[in-house]
C-alpha cells in the first residue's frame, strides 16, 4: 500500500472509529470542503479500502451515502504470548477476526520461537488465500519491559526464552513483512481504542491489562503513549511480588494451589461464572484494583479505565462489577475517579491489538508520528 497523507488517515480513521458515515459528516467533523472529501474518498476508493451505501433508514429526502471500511480488504497479523502457546489472529482492516492460530512455544529462545511464528504466519494467510500485496505487517504483542537500550527487551519471567538482546532481528529477519513491536499492555490499549471501543469512551482511555502481571496501556488524544522507553502506565507497582496481586496469573496460581488443574488462560472458560474459587478471587482483586484505577485516574485523567487482557470476559465483568461495588475516593479536590468497564474484546484483545500495531500505523497514524517505543524509533522494519 502506498504512503497516505495526513487527510486520508484522518478520514480512515473517522470512518473506521464511527462504523459508518456520511460524505457530509465527514467534511463538516474534520473542517474540510465537500469537494475535498470527495477527491479523498476517490483516491481511497482506488485502493478497495472503501465501501459506500444508500442509507435505509427512511428518512424523507435524497439519502445519504454512507461510507465504511470494506471488509477483506487489507490484513494484518497479531502475534501475542501465553504461558505455553504462540496465539495468532488474522485481522481485516474493519477489525474483523478473519482466523486465528496457536503454536507451542518451543524451547531453545528467541530464534526458535521466530521460525514457530514464521511457520503459523505463512499457514495463517495461505490458508486465508491472502494475496501479498493486501497484507500490511505483522504486530507482536511481547509480555515484557523495553530498556533504555534500543535492543533491549525484558521479558516476563515466566519467558526465559525471550531474554535475548537479539530478539527483535530473530523476528524482523524471518517474518517478511514489516513487524511492530510493542508491550502487551500498549498493543491491547490500542485494540480497544480501534476495534474494542464503546460509545462514551472518548479519546484518551487506559487499559488495565491483567495478563502474566499487572500491566498497563495509555492512549492520549487518540493515539498510543509510551513515554521516553515504552514502558509508560504500568500499574504493577503497586501489588509487590510475594503478595497476592491482581494479575492473570496470580490466578491461575491461586486455582492450582486449590486442586484445580489448569495449565493456561485458556482453562478459565471451563470454569462456571460463578465458581466460588472465581468469584472469591474478583472479590480479593478487585478491592484491589480500586487503587490502581484511583491513581491512573489522578496521573493521566483518563476519559475511561478499561479493565482487560488475558482473562475471559466473565470475570472482567465481575472484577469491575467489585470496582464499582464500593465509592473510591477522587485523587484531589474537585478531581474525579474515571469510569470503568470491562474490555468487550476480552482474551482475543491481545491478538487483536497486536494485529492493530500494523493497521495502525499504517492507515490512522501520521507516518512522522513517534509513538516513543524504541522498537518504533526506526525499529518497524521489513525482513
Amino acid at each position: 500500500m502506498r504512503d497516505l497523507s495526513t487527510n486520508e488517515r484522518r478520514i480512515i480513521e473517522l470512518i473506521a472509529t464511527s462504523g459508518t458515515i456520511a460524505r457530509v459528516d465527514l467534511a463538516r467533523r474534520l473542517g474540510l470542503t465537500g469537494a475535498s472529501v470527495t477527491r479523498i474518498i476517490a483516491a481511497l476508493g482506488d485502493l478497495g479500502l472503501l465501501d459506500e451505501t444508500a442509507d435505509k433508514s427512511g428518512a424523507p429526502g435524497q439519502p445519504k451515502r454512507l461510507l465504511s471500511i470494506r471488509p477483506r480488504s487489507y490484513f494484518a497479523v497479531g502475534i501475542t504470548f501465553t504461558l505455553t502457546t504462540l496465539e495468532l489472529a488474522l485481522v481485516d482492516a474493519k477489525g474483523e477476526v478473519v482466523a486465528t492460530r496457536s503454536a507451542a512455544i518451543p524451547a531453545g529462545g528467541a530464534r526458535q520461537i521466530a521460525e514457530a511464528a514464521r511457520l503459523t504466519v505463512a499457514r495463517i494467510v495461505q490458508e486465508g488465500g491472502i494475496p501479498q500485496d493486501r497484507m500490511i505487517g505483522i504486530g507482536c504483542a511481547m509480555p515484557g519491559n523495553f530498556g533504555s537500550d534500543t535492543d533491549l527487551l525484558a521479558p516476563h519471567e515466566v519467558f526465559s526464552e525471550l531474554d535475548d538482546a537479539g530478539v527483535l532481528a530473530d523476528f524482523v529477519g524471518r517474518l517478511g513483512l514489516p513487524f511492530h513491536l510493542e508491550n502487551d499492555g500498549t498493543s491491547a490499549a490500542l485494540g480497544e481504542r480501534v476495534f474494542g471501543r464503546q460509545k462514551g469512551d472518548g479519546h484518551s482511555p487506559y487499559l488495565i491489562h491483567l495478563g502474566h502481571g499487572v500491566g498497563g496501556g495509555v492512549i492520549v488524544d487518540g493515539a498510543p503513549f509510551t513515554g521516553a522507553h515504552g514502558n509508560a502506565g504500568l500499574p504493577g507497582f503497586l501489588y509487590p511480588y510475594g503478595a497476592p496481586r491482581p494479575s492473570g496469573l496470580d490466578l491461575l496460581d491461586g486455582l492450582r494451589a486449590q486442586g484445580h488443574a489448569i495449565a493456561d488462560f485458556r482453562d478459565l472458560d471451563t470454569f462456571a461464572p460463578d465458581h466460588p474459587d472465581l468469584v472469591a478471587w474478583c472479590a480479593r482483586a478487585g478491592a484491589q484494583l480500586r487503587l490502581a484505577v484511583q491513581a491512573a485516574s489522578a496521573f493521566l485523567d483518563p476519559s475511561v479505565i478499561v479493565v482487560g487482557g488475558r482473562l475471559p470476559v466473565f470475570i472482567l465483568d465481575r472484577l469491575v462489577s467489585v470496582i464499582r461495588a464500593e465509592p473510591i475516593p477522587a485523587p484531589s479536590r474537585g478531581l474525579r475517579v474515571a469510569p470503568v468497564r470491562a474490555s468487550r474484546l476480552g482474551p482475543a484483545g491481545g491478538a487483536i491489538g497486536a494485529a492493530c500495531l500494523p493497521l495502525f500505523r499504517s492507515l490512522f497514524a501520521d507516518p512522522r508520528t513517534d509513538f516513543g517505543s524504541p522498537y518504533q524509533n526506526g525499529r518497524t522494519a521489513r525482513g
